[in-house]
């Protein structure tokens, strides 16, 4: 009887040719290889899993490989451009390289916040409402605000921007 790794050598070449053929068919040429490599992956960790014969199991998985894929560069485009709309919106400070990194590293903090989040630090920051004001334009009780407001500032100063220790960027002295 062979082991699971012959028998899984054995599956990959016979099948990574028709695993090739359906990437291609969907990603083309550039990133099939890579849909074809986190297929086997996903088909060598779930190993028991994997029907006999085993195509219909690998295309499935090579389908799911290529959703992700493209949900995750939706993801990053979207990212770009929030970034981009914030940038754009964003007022120069100052022309040092310095400052023109750390306001990039506040851009992206805030691009990565959700819509809700970002808009309560944007209305108190850039715009100069008071935190009752930015309640009522977003339609939600002060408090509920508060709360929201919070949950922003930690959520850009802990966790979603590549800041170390030492000063606050120029754009986040007025966040926190």
């Amino acid at each position: 009887m062979s082991t699971p790794q012959e028998r899984f050598t054995e599956m990959w070449h016979e099948q990574a040719p028709h695993v090739l053929a359906f990437a291609r068919r969907h990603v083309g040429s550039e990133a099939a290889n890579d849909v074809v490599a986190e297929t086997f992956m996903v088909a060598w960790r779930r190993w028991n899993d994997v029907t006999d014969p085993p195509i219909a199991w690998l295309l499935l998985a090579a389908r799911k490989v290529i959703q992700n894929r493209a949900r995750t560069a939706r993801r990053h485009r979207a990212l770009e451009e929030r970034v981009a709309l914030l940038d754009g919106v964003a007022s120069y400070a100052a022309d040092s390289a310095d400052t023109a990194i750390t306001r990039r590293e506040a851009l992206e903090g805030l691009a990565r916040l959700d819509e809700k989040h970002r808009e309560a630090l944007l209305l108190v920051s850039w715009d100069g409402l008071s935190n009752d004001q930015a309640a009522a334009v977003l339609g939600i009780k002060p408090a509920t605000f508060r709360q929201r407001l919070s949950r922003a500032r930690a959520a850009l100063l802990q966790g979603s921007t590549p800041l170390g220790p030492g000063p606050l960027p120029i754009a986040l002295k007025e966040l926190s």
